[in-house]
């Protein structure tokens, strides 16, 4: 997955209007291991593991539709290489990885992974300073059928269901959609709103793409 070289130089511009340097409070260190589309286990000069979730991107976890295709995209882009970290305003994810923007030299790793089609935007606060930039890639990567998208599933639902608090939206059907507290929901009528909400998707009953096994061929 080489980045051309007019794309290196949007995502650079954009960080420079966004009054943001890739050289701030940053940390260099080498990936150990790619556990998913968007989870690494790090190591740094001084011997240090860590894990780290990419901020403002989502993909499956394993066993789940697309799973593979992610992780594969992943890891052409970082396995066994060294890159750059830089944060946002939460450090920390609940489950206690590190939340980093990634870069492999020029390019910019979350970008590149919505552009291509291989991860959704999830903008999560307070970590929105890409918001835009993820929102507009991923309409990019939609309009051209680019990765995912071209699994798109076009019958749509006659509304779907977003958790405010997660900002994952879900089939009216979806079991889980009951465990969903009243004053966490919110009603979206198509999926487009979703998502120019930095919604991501729920990967269980995958509201935005038909399975690989049921696609046809």
């Amino acid at each position: 997955m080489k980045v051309p070289g007019l794309w290196n130089q949007f995502v650079c511009a954009a960080v420079l209007a966004l009054g943001f340097s890739t050289s701030a409070a940053s940390e260099t260190c080498l990936v150990n291991k790619v556990y998913s589309g968007t989870t690494i286990k790090v190591i740094y000069p001084d011997g240090k593991k860590e894990r780290v979730r990419y901020i403002g991107i989502d993909s499956p976890s394993k066993g789940k539709p697309f799973y593979d295709l992610c992780v594969s995209a992943n890891k052409a882009l970082v396995e066994n290489k060294n890159i750059t970290l830089t944060t946002d305003v939460a450090l920390v994810a609940p489950d206690e990885k590190k939340l980093c923007y990634v870069y492999q030299d020029a390019v910019f790793v979350n970008a590149e992974l919505i552009k291509n089609g291989y991860a959704l935007a999830h903008i999560l606060p307070p970590n929105e300073r890409y918001r835009e930039l993820f929102i507009g890639l991923q309409k990019e990567a939609r309009t051209h059928r680019r990765g995912l998208w071209a699994y798109e599933d076009h019958n749509d639902e006659p509304y779907y269901v977003g958790s405010r608090s997660d900002k994952v939206f879900h089939r009216p059907s979806c079991s889980h959609v009951k465990n969903i507290p009243f004053h966490d929901r919110i009603i979206f009528r198509t999926r487009d709103d979703c998502l120019n909400e930095g919604y991501t998707q729920d990967w269980r009953c995958c509201p935005l793409f038909v399975k690989p096994f049921e696609s046809k061929p």
